[in-house]
Parts: C-alpha cells; sequence; structure tokens
C-alpha cells in the first residue's frame, strides 16, 4: 500500500506516519521508484497507534506494548488509574476552595494528595524549571515510590541544602535551553532513557563491547570543534563548576542515597562499572 493509502485507513496525517517510521513502530519497504510500501502489519501497527495516541498514551508506551504484548497496557492502566484518582482528590480540594470551606479542611485534604506523591514529583514540584532539570532529573528512575517516614529527614536536609544553593550562573539562552530539551521529553522517554542507563550498568562488560563504536563516535564528537563551541558544552562546564564549588557531591548524593535505597544499589554498581570502564580502556 502507498501512504496516501494508509493515511485514507488510519487517519493520520503525513508528517505522523514519517514520524512513527523514524520511531521504529513501522517499516516500511521502499519500491525501485522511492516510493514506500506499506503492508497489512504496518496497517495494524497505526492503527493501533491512532488509537492508543488518542487515549492519551506516549509514543514510548505504544512501543512498549508492540514489543511486550498486552501486560505492558496493563501497567499503563494501572498508571492512569492512579493519576485519574489523584485528579479526582485534586478536584474535590478545588470545589472545597471554591465553597469557601476552612483552611485546615483543605490542609488535611492536600496531606493526603501529598502522601501518595513520588519523591519525584515532589522535588518537581519544589524545585520548578530549570534548576531542578539540571539537578535531579536523572535521578528519577529511582524517585518514584512515596516518600518513607524513615527518609523524611534525609529528603527534607536534601530540599533545604538544594533551597540554599546559589543560582547558577546561566545565560538566558543557557538556561531556555535546557528548558527547551527538558520540554521535549515526557516522563515515559525519561524513564527509558534512564532505564537503559541502568540496564547498562547490570550489564557493563556486555554493553560496553556492543556498543563500542557508538562510544568511540560519542568521544570523537565530544572532542570536535562542534561540540566544544555548543551551548551544551558550556552548559555542562558550568554545571560541572557549580557542584564542585558547593561540594554537591560531597553532600547531596549521600543524601540521594538515604532516601532512595534504589539509587544507594545503582550508586554502587555504578563505581564498579567506571573501574570496569576504565580497565578496559588502558
Amino acid at each position: 500500500m502507498l501512504r496516501n493509502e494508509i493515511q485514507n485507513k488510519t487517519g493520520l496525517t503525513r508528517k505522523a506516519i514519517e514520524y512513527y517510521e523514524e520511531k521504529g513502530l513501522i517499516n516500511p519497504q521502499k519500491t525501485e521508484n522511492g516510493y514506500r510500501d506499506y503492508s497489512e502489519n504496518d496497517l495494524e501497527v497505526l492503527i493501533k497507534v491512532s488509537l492508543f495516541r488518542k487515549l492519551g498514551i506516549s509514543v514510548t508506551e505504544i512501543k512498549n506494548y508492540l514489543s511486550n504484548g498486552i501486560s505492558s497496557l496493563s501497567s499503563v492502566l494501572r498508571r492512569k488509574q492512579h493519576q485519574l484518582e489523584v485528579e479526582e482528590k485534586r478536584k474535590e480540594v478545588l470545589e472545597l476552595v471554591v465553597k469557601g470551606e476552612s483552611q485546615e479542611l483543605i490542609n488535611e485534604k492536600i496531606k493526603l494528595i501529598e502522601a501518595e506523591e513520588s519523591i519525584y514529583e515532589r522535588l518537581e514540584r519544589l524545585f520548578p524549571g530549570y534548576f531542578g532539570q539540571m539537578l535531579f532529573a536523572a535521578y528519577q528512575p529511582f524517585l518514584n515510590e512515596p516518600l518513607g517516614k524513615d527518609e523524611k529527614e534525609a529528603f527534607e536536609k536534601y530540599v533545604n541544602y538544594l533551597d540554599n544553593l546559589p543560582s547558577p550562573q546561566l545565560s538566558k539562552d543557557e538556561q531556555d535551553y535546557i528548558e527547551k530539551i527538558s520540554s521535549t521529553f515526557d516522563m515515559q522517554t525519561l524513564k527509558k532513557v534512564n532505564k537503559d542507563k541502568i540496564n547498562a550498568i547490570e550489564n557493563v562488560e556486555e554493553w560496553l563491547k556492543e556498543n563500542n563504536n557508538a562510544i568511540s563516535q560519542y568521544e570523537q564528537y565530544k572532542n570536535s570543534e562542534e561540540y566544544q563551541n555548543s551551548l551544551m558544552k558550556q552548559i555542562q562546564d558550568k554545571l560541572k563548576n557549580f557542584m564542585k564549588d558547593n561540594k554537591y557531591y560531597e553532600i547531596a548524593i549521600p543524601l540521594i542515597r538515604k532516601f532512595s535505597t534504589s539509587y544507594d544499589e545503582y550508586y554502587e554498581k555504578l563505581l564498579k562499572a567506571n573501574e570496569i570502564y576504565l580497565d578496559m580502556k588502558k
């Protein structure tokens, strides 16, 4: 089938179909004259994609479903049910505000909502914008659980530490760049990126061998004039100095390890993985 036929049957735009191909959801063959030839399977996939996107399911979640089957949709359903439950509770509180109910009652309801927030959601709310994205977005996969009572003290110390840091000396262009980069990643995409990092740590020797070419290309890019003169390089250098000057690794990392058991386990594996990487580089 040609693309116009696919468009008619799915209701998708040409740009959307090209995007889903770019993301690896479909893999049409190319004819001798350069046209794409879509299979029945491509059509079935795009019909499902069109449906799921209307239901607010992310491309990453759809790709996971296509790889792993219906079980992955069950986890999406549970997540959305939780989101709906939390939204319903927020709606109830808003109704109380509109009705002019007492602040005491409103605060009680808010505490119930906060108790269900993940650690990451709390941090994102407490530190919105580029500052938070710079400092704790990388820890997202380890901060998905609600804050436990035993971890509260370390969490509050971490929040207090961040809140008393000086503002990073970033230009408006650099701030806008961070905001733009972070806005292009939905939560599911961020989870996937971080999951890939965790998988690499779990099987570091195998990962290094399988990705040797990609690592070499990345190192070449890091040494290139393009990267050396880029906004990303400027930001990374400033962030590195900012963390060093404010003893981030000495103060913040130990606190994160205290209120996130999964990050503590990851950190230990990261140290070992770094040793293996340095040995392989010798």
